[in-house]
């Protein structure tokens, strides 16, 4: 199969790309320098994973947001094959809420981030049903793996437990899915044919885990009571909760299921990472 990736230097990106070509698909991994319609048009894909985002720098969300999401569904509209699409959301574009959110839970974004995510999986639904086309959306919780960048909780984690950095942890809820699962998870939509054009899949673990007790694991699983870490009781964000798990009932009804439990994506973390 030949596939289509964008965001392939980010952090999905690169475990997708790995996982195709080490499947002996022929990927072609799209870098934002490239013109992306005349590639597309060069390699007709047989399908494409947009992974593609900005999610720190709002002056620059727009573009790789919403602009590289319509050219990939014109192409998809245009081309001669018959092209899969999977547009990879974000949980966040549910914005707060104090349930399990489903892939039918109403958006309420807080910000411009969750904002453009949530237009965009707007757009790729609309486009999808008024041209009956094959693409679909996946939206990760909480995704942790090798291949980070380093500011992000995992690798703070192992550099205070490996390398005896300070961290500040603040309290948080998650519902964290490992790097592995979620491909698998992409790829089992791309397996499914009877999807509906636009149709939504959440993907993570159906369990919460706060961060005092994700802190409590990496104690466990690497025996290191003492690494320097100073926790805050208080949420960062000011629009954060108590709240931010998946509603599983959909991607467990399609065959998927995480592998991964939390303690042996950290010990496969903490063998496969490396922040030193």
């Amino acid at each position: 199969m030949k596939i289509f990736i964008t965001g392939a230097t980010g952090f999905v990106g690169k475990n997708l790309v790995d996982y195709y070509t080490r499947r002996g698909h022929n990927v072609y991994a799209f870098r934002r320098d490239q013109h992306l319609y005349e590639c597309l048009q060069k390699f007709k894909p047989d399908a494409i994973v947009n992974s593609a985002a900005e999610i720190y720098d709002y002056e620059q969300m727009f573009e790789p947001n919403i602009v590289m999401v319509q050219t990939i569904l014109e192409y998809a509209k245009t081309c001669d094959q018959w092209c899969r699409v999977v547009q990879i959301g974000s949980s966040s574009e549910y914005g707060p809420t104090d349930h399990a959110t489903s892939e039918d839970t109403l958006l309420k974004p807080v910000d411009f981030y969750q904002a453009t995510k949530g237009a965009a999986t707007l757009l790729c639904q609309g486009w999808a049903r008024l041209h009956n086309l094959p693409i679909w959306i996946v939206r990760p919780y909480s995704v942790y793996g090798p291949g980070e960048r380093p500011h992000r909780l995992f690798p703070r984690l192992y550099r205070a437990f490996n390398c005896n950095e300070p961290m500040t942890l603040y309290q948080g809820h998650h519902d964290f899915i490992y790097i592995a699962d979620f491909v698998r998870g992409i790829d089992s939509i791309l397996q499914h044919w009877d999807l509906a054009p636009g149709e939504i899949v959440n993907f993570g673990s159906g369990m919460q885990t706060s961060n005092f007790d994700l802190y409590d694991i990496w104690i466990n699983v690497t025996g290191n009571n003492e690494a320097p870490v100073a926790r805050v009781a208080e949420m960062r964000k000011a629009f954060e909760n108590n709240v931010w798990v998946c509603d599983t009932t959909k991607s467990s009804n399609l065959g998927f299921d995480c592998e991964y439990t939390l303690e042996n994506g950290i010990r496969d973390f903490l063998i496969k990472a490396d922040y030193k």
